[in-house]
């Protein structure tokens, strides 16, 4: 130990705060304390004080050293348990920490300890730390700081030599050279980054859509060591949303370019078809086409392309939206961006589309893709802040892989004809399903291919006659005869539904045949 440091260590304790940990010595101490070292031995090795170490450690890692010894010792148990048959010298190998601090962590007394360890066998490192063989004390730091992080040149600053000489030191005067304890360092720091990368990992599969600051009290790792170690696997508890893209215009010949180019590459004409070959191709995907030509249709249109018949929609309700979003958030090959959710939902066919989502839960409800996953993160690790009713329904289970079963659309129109009567018009069942939560006349006539008047003839109902124009006077005058038998008042009112339900003149045709309602009622009243 220098003098300098010696002198800080036998000082009086002193108000004045110590100064901060540079940056480099704040990781090197971090490593250090997940290797098992405690607050002096780390002063010692960094010729800091204990204060500042604990300081930095405690930024690093909330609780500081006995959060990190906790989670190394719970850990350490974990390994033991799992194999009871291995001697605790083996776990220097698995977790990177010297065989003497996993005595120290798991308090299992070094006589106790089974098996013998060989020299240049995993616990050899345990004669560096206790300075065995060593010549001076120097040399045995030089050892120590050298085998546990420190570069030749950062160890020669500090006793004031060149770095060669250090090398000399550790040749000389040491039972080790620099090129083995640099090894065994390079060893024993791969060993530790792979025990942290699957305790990480164990975390974030266990713990979906937690937050990644509670990390450090479970792992003893700090918040940034998570986002490395996590890799792309951190969006699902530390959402990172895309980025805003670049805006760039197609024109729309360029777009009739690409759509003539998905055609005659693909044969396709589906407007998910010619997403997923948009992305491969780097271009804009059909939204782009639609918007600037009015819908997709009229896009192919323009380009001289023809169209398939689109297959049939499932109807999904919001909650079987967000149910797809906790889905796909919580799925190992997920994500929380749109662009991740949009794939993990192409990938399961029963799933809804991205763009269906983002149009429902986000353009609907005036919010933003942020807020939905915000939401969908909220919901996975606090439910309780959410209705339990709501909760139950978009967490229940549901089997992306298989489509459901399409309701035959006869079966809707036939539920119409249970609640309207056999005579319907177009504008009643667009009224009646919009309420009721049936598709719509367009979709039933799309994924049938027959008009309206058919699909209610199929069903059992009875479609209006089609009306037959230039009726005469005579004509006109026989179907008020008819209303005013059934509706001695007379209204209008009145007549405009009769005639609907008839197939009768409308009102302005009597009006123009009798000069007026009024002449028509007297004119055909008996």
């Amino acid at each position: 130990m220098s003098a300098a440091a010696l002198d800080v260590l036998l000082a009086p304790a002193s108000d004045t705060p110590h100064p901060p940990l540079t940056e480099a010595n704040a990781h090197r101490a971090l490593d250090l304390a997940q290797q098992g070292f405690v607050p002096s031995e780390i002063g010692e090795l960094l010729d800091v004080h204990t204060d500042s170490v604990k300081t930095a450690i405690e930024a690093a890692v909330p609780g500081g050293f006995a959060v990190i010894s906790a989670a190394l010792r719970r850990r350490l148990r974990a390994w033991r348990r799992d194999h009871a048959d291995s001697a605790w010298w083996e776990a220097e190998a698995v977790f990177g920490i010297p065989h003497a601090h996993v005595l120290r962590l798991v308090r299992v007394p070094r006589d106790q300890e089974l098996g013998l360890v060989a020299p240049g066998e995993p616990g050899y490192l345990d004669t560096v730390l206790a300075g065995t063989g060593c010549k001076d004390l120097r040399a045995s730091r030089s050892a120590r700081l050298y085998a546990f992080g420190a570069t030749l040149q950062e160890i020669g600053d500090l006793f004031g030599v060149t770095r060669e000489r250090i090398r000399q030191i550790l040749s000389r005067d040491t039972p080790w050279t620099s090129t083995d304890l640099s090894a065994a360092a390079r060893v024993l720091a791969q060993e530790r980054r792979a025990e942290h990368a699957s305790a990480a990992e164990h975390w974030s599969l266990t713990h979906p859509a937690v937050p990644l600051d509670e990390a450090p009290a479970a792992l003893g790792l700090s918040v940034e060591q998570m986002r490395q170690l996590l890799g792309r696997r951190r969006s699902r508890h530390e959402p990172a949303f895309d980025a805003p893209r670049e805006a760039t215009r197609r024109t729309e010949q360029e777009i009739i370019e690409d759509l003539r180019a998905f055609h005659a590459e693909t044969g396709r004409t589906t407007c998910q078809a010619f997403t997923t070959w948009a992305r491969e191709h780097d271009v804009p995907g059909h939204q782009t086409a639609a918007i600037r030509f009015g819908t997709w249709n009229e896009a192919l249109k323009a380009a001289g392309i023809g169209t398939d018949q689109g297959a049939p929609r499932s109807s999904f309700s919001d909650e079987d939206l967000w149910a797809a979003v906790l889905s796909a958030v919580q799925a190992p090959d997920g994500g929380t961006t749109f662009r991740a959710v949009e794939e993990w939902l192409a990938r399961h066919p029963a799933a809804p589309s991205g763009a269906l989502i983002r149009q429902r839960l986000c353009s609907h409800g005036g919010g933003s893709w942020t807020e939905t996953v915000s939401t969908a993160l909220a919901v996975l690790h606090d439910p309780e802040d959410f209705d339990p009713a709501w909760v139950e329904a978009v967490a229940a289970p549901r089997d992306w892989e298989k489509p459901a079963e399409e309701t035959d659309p006869l079966d809707h129109v036939r539920a119409a004809i249970d609640a309207l009567g056999p005579r319907i018009t177009t504008a009643r069942y667009t009224a009646w399903a919009r309420t009721a939560g049936r598709p719509t006349m367009a979709t039933l006539q799309r994924r049938t291919g027959k008009l309206w008047s058919e699909l209610l003839t199929e069903a059992g109902g009875t479609p209006n006659v089609s009306k037959i124009k230039n009726r005469s006077r005579a004509e006109v005058g026989e179907y008020m005869t008819r209303f005013l038998a059934e509706h001695p008042g007379g209204s209008t009112a009145d007549y405009g539904t009769w005639s609907r339900e008839n197939a009768a003149p409308s009102r302005s045709t009597v009006v123009d045949r009798f000069g007026s309602w009024s002449a028509a009622v007297e004119a055909c009243r008996h």
